[in-house]
């Protein structure tokens, strides 16, 4: 569970763990990239590790931290880049970096922890990106927007290479070719220009993508893959069909005339390609659509919370509030949009006394605001996170209540969180938490789902609030299981889909949750069930070359690929108990670990860039 200091001490490690556990499940092999098993830098202390989200601490300034810690994930083969449309604002004192490898991203948080004594606190967040373009190994400058999508870079590499590289790429991605003298896909589309070539890529239901190479005078490739109107390739087609005149014009083009690039024919066609294309290489990217803007229109003004119990102005439809006077920290979510948010409080603080310092944070999902007044000051992060909208404060205005709005006439929060309180329902996942909470998250695997959580309440009101909950699910307990101590519980159920078991913690003030539900159907209908007092091990390699995993007195090879999109590598039934195991590959490190299993119980190890990561899928 995180300590409540280190969740107020970092505003954007914050929204972002809580991003990542908020987030889809994701596939059996997205999930075989464990966070905490990334490289760090030496002398760092864990905060707080799970396979979506890691922070640690780090005994080097801000600067020397963030250089090394993406040094050693470059070397591992994540690619660091750059938002097309986004500006990156300096500061000494944060780094924010966005990398991928593969179809996986990764975002990494740098900055200073004041909860930490000033330590460089680090956060590695995996990120699902909507749309996966593949990145070259010898690219640089790498700008990639994963929604429009759209990626620049530069290489080394030739324009044929580039080309060879792309084309391969794309289509195991799905894509297709398209080829401009018929309209339809073909094996090879590449149209060549005097300094390159270009190419346009199809698939279903996705916008086309147009591939554009040129040799610049220093020998490098420029790179710009963008997705584009589907209207234009319509356009292309219609005006790439011979016309009936040029079609028994008696004069054939000589055999070696240059590429049809500037045949009349297709001369209007390729003006066309010219100022879609140049545009991009130059760096001139179209304005992004209204929506997208930073300026876009709020929604229904919001209004402030009349019984607000802290320092500033809360939108009324304010949820998951958590406030530290002691650590002048605080958050919340809303349902209203960026805009929505920004507008509030540039309407509510300055009838207070509070000035605007404008920010370069302004981008559609994330805004920063900064408010002063006199010797006091509040800055809030203001981004959107799925359906909602994260909102996190801090400054001086939150230590105390002499901050406070002239409306707000609520004692500060005593902090005491040993005070019986009534827990309310939230869902994670589709099971039960309570809330308020602190933090929040689900998971799901191939048999297996659970909710994980905590909340700053007794833990005798947790179990509470799921002794009532769970049996309005039908869920029976089975009470001569049931192990309570003043710190720990532990609760067994049958459920419709199958057992459940409810594990509760106590620290930091808070109380943490593990809830996790077993799905025996479709277990028994996979096949894969282990004989009964058994546990079945599933093997899987992400990586592209065999890996050699030892356990159980038994070695097993697995190839590259196996397992990442379905059970199909090797199995093995073991009794239940501890297994040390070893892993040897060319392109997995060493590594020696201990699984522990129990009886009935179905597990996967999936091998991945960092080794070995278990996953229990039943």
């Amino acid at each position: 569970m995180m300590p409540k200091a280190i969740r107020h001490s970092a505003i954007v490690s914050t929204i972002i763990a809580i991003a990542l556990l908020l987030a889809p499940a994701r596939s059996w092999a997205d999930a075989a990239i464990d966070t905490s098993k990334l490289p760090r830098v030496s002398g760092t202390k864990e905060i707080y590790a799970s396979p979506q989200s890691t922070i640690f601490t780090a005994p080097t300034p801000v600067a020397d931290t963030a250089a090394n810690t993406l040094k050693a994930l470059n070397a591992e083969g994540w690619q660091q880049y750059d938002r097309i449309s986004a500006s990156t604002p300096e500061n000494a004192s944060m780094v924010i970096a966005s990398l991928k490898k593969g179809a996986q991203g990764l975002s990494v948080f740098i900055n200073v922890a004041p909860a930490q004594n000033n330590a460089t606190s680090v956060t590695y967040s995996l990120v699902p990106l909507t749309n996966d373009l593949p990145f070259p190994s010898t690219a640089s400058d790498i700008k990639f927007d994963p929604e429009t999508p759209h990626l620049k870079c530069t290489t080394t590499d030739s324009v044929e290479a580039v080309s060879e590289f792309f084309r391969s790429e794309l289509i195991s991605r799905g894509w297709s070719p398209w080829s401009k003298e018929d309209g339809t896909t073909a094996a090879y589309a590449d149209r060549k220009t005097p300094n390159g070539l270009y190419a346009y890529y199809v698939r279903d239901n996705k916008k086309p993508l147009i591939l554009t190479l040129q040799k610049s005078d220093d020998g490098k490739t420029t790179v710009n893959l963008e997705a584009i109107p589907p209207d234009l390739i319509v356009a292309a087609k219609k005006i790439e069909e011979p016309k009936p005149e040029a079609a028994t014009a008696p004069e054939a083009k000589p055999a070696d005339k240059a590429p049809d690039a500037f045949d009349d024919l297709t001369n209007d066609i390729m003006n066309q390609v010219r100022k879609a294309t140049s545009d991009a290489l130059a760096g001139r990217s179209p304005a992004p659509p209204k929506s997208e803007q930073s300026d876009q229109p709020p929604q229904a003004p919001l209004t402030a919370l009349a019984d607000n119990s802290v320092p500033i102005p809360l939108p009324s439809n304010a949820e998951n509030v958590a406030y530290d006077a002691g650590a002048a920290n605080l958050d919340f979510n809303v349902s209203s949009n960026v805009a929505a948010v920004v507008a509030f409080y540039r309407a509510t603080m300055p009838p207070l006394g509070w000035t605007e310092r404008k920010t370069v944070i302004n981008q559609p999902n994330m805004v920063a605001l900064e408010f002063h007044k006199g010797e006091q000051e509040v800055s809030l992060t203001v981004m959107k996170m799925g359906t909602s909208v994260n909102v996190t404060a801090t400054g001086s205005a939150l230590e105390n209540r002499t901050a406070a709005s002239a409306e707000s006439t609520q004692p500060a929060p005593s902090g005491d969180s040993e005070t019986t309180q009534a827990l309310e329902l939230d869902d994670a996942g589709g099971l039960p938490i309570p809330k308020p909470h602190s933090l929040i998250g689900s998971e799901k695997s191939m048999f297996r789902r659970g909710a994980n959580g905590s909340v700053p309440a007794k833990l005798t009101d947790v179990v509470e609030f799921y002794r009532v909950e769970l049996a309005k699910r039908g869920w029976q307990e089975d009470t001569a299981k049931a192990i309570i101590k003043p710190d720990a519980a532990e609760f067994f159920y049958t459920t419709p889909d199958g057992p459940a078991v409810l594990k509760l913690g106590r620290g930091n003030g808070e109380t943490s949750i593990l809830l996790s539900v077993r799905e025996t159907e479709a277990a028994k209908k996979s096949g894969l069930m282990p004989k009964s007092g058994q546990t079945k091990l599933l093997f899987g390699n992400i990586l592209d070359s065999t890996a050699t995993v030892a356990i159980a007195g038994k070695t097993f090879k697995i190839p590259g690929g196996a397992g990442s999109k379905g059970p199909d590598g090797p199995m093995l039934e073991v009794a239940p108990g501890k297994y040390p195991f070893s892993l040897k590959g060319s392109k997995a490190p060493m590594a020696n670990d201990t699984i522990e299993v129990a009886a009935d119980e179905i597990w996967g190890l999936m091998i991945g860039p960092g080794g070995v990561l278990p996953i229990q899928m039943y």
